[in-house]
């Protein structure tokens, strides 16, 4: 059982990634960006596509990766900001541009999902890839094994959204940002350009949903539906977090992750214990819907409303 938590801890550290990009759009944009999932496979597969112009640098200590992995990840992150930028204003700004109907945003941002799922497909293929063999060694604690790559994951998804809200409320572009969230008009008769923000965002949801599919990747086989395992996961974590929420959406990432490991383990262990023959694995997804119901009735504007981590 504490072996779910710690699973549930580090999925729900990945998904906060994630999330957060898809609520900066959300935020500035005002519609839900379908693609999310696609662009984090995308990113994990842009590390294994760098990795292969790299020399081989040998593991750090405890962990499966090596600085090779960490380079890689880092022009994974720049190239999933610069491609999401360039579909922005390929496509979305002129949507904008032209005040169309959000409808329109949310059958181009679907429509791409395809796209980009058959560019992974067709560049590096159907099959499952990893970026190292062999496993981590871990951390033997109540009987589970809490391996040194997943807490890496956990740590350095911490110190993201650490760095993520000192530049939302301590800097003068994050601060900009805001105010365009709040009064897109009265920001541009102030000085800030609508353009340069837009692009910011983009540029930033890019190095957040990338970071979150090179983690993913890390924890899992590389496929071309990785992402989309997740996406439920993460549009439950914005509505649950609030939109624009950073530590919000920390927190209902964390909810999300252990509701969908710990509670597919409790029901597992319910439903063998009265002889129904259900295999939790295949229907985690479930669970997480079922929370997005209950906060969607019972706390729209999310979980940690008129709390400090509604910022």
């Amino acid at each position: 059982m504490f072996g779910g938590l710690v699973s549930g801890v580090v999925f729900g550290s990945i998904v906060t990634l994630g999330s957060l990009g898809l609520s900066y759009v959300l935020l500035l944009q005002n519609y839900f960006n379908f693609t999310a999932g696609s662009y984090v496979s995308l990113g994990a597969y842009f590390v294994l596509a760098f990795m292969g112009f790299l020399p081989s640098m040998g593991n750090l200590p405890y962990v499966t990766f090596g600085p090779e992995w960490i380079i890689a990840g880092l022009l994974a992150m720049v190239a999933l900001g610069l491609v999401m930028t360039f579909v922005d204003k390929t496509l979305f700004s002129p949507l904008r541009e032209r005040n169309a109907p959000f409808m329109f945003f949310y059958l181009t941002a679907f429509g791409m999902v395809f796209v980009v799922r058959s560019i992974i497909r067709l560049v590096w293929g159907p099959q499952m890839k990893f970026y190292y063999s062999g496993a981590a060694e871990g951390l033997h604690f109540w009987g589970a094994t809490i391996g040194a790559d997943e807490i890496f994951v956990v740590v350095i998804t911490l110190v993201a959204v650490g760095v993520l809200y000192y530049f939302q409320y301590h800097t003068k572009l994050g601060r900009g940002m805001l105010a365009m969230a709040s009064n897109e008009r009265l920001a541009e008769i102030s000085g800030i350009r609508s353009r340069d923000i837009h692009t910011l965002v983009t540029i930033i949801a890019g190095v957040l949903t990338a970071f979150g599919g090179i983690l993913y990747g890390l924890t899992v086989q590389l496929r071309p539906l990785m992402g989309f395992n997740i996406l439920l996961a993460m549009f439950v974590a914005v509505v649950c977090g609030g939109e624009g929420a950073i530590l919000g959406t920390l927190g209902a990432g964390l909810v999300v992750g252990i509701s969908q490991e710990f509670g597919s383990k409790v029901f597992q262990l319910l439903f063998d214990a009265i002889g129904v023959p259900i295999e939790m694995t295949a229907y985690k997804a479930v669970i997480t819907f079922v929370l997005m119901v209950i906060v969607m009735w019972f706390k729209p504007n999310g979980i940690f409303e008129n709390t400090f981590l509604e910022k």
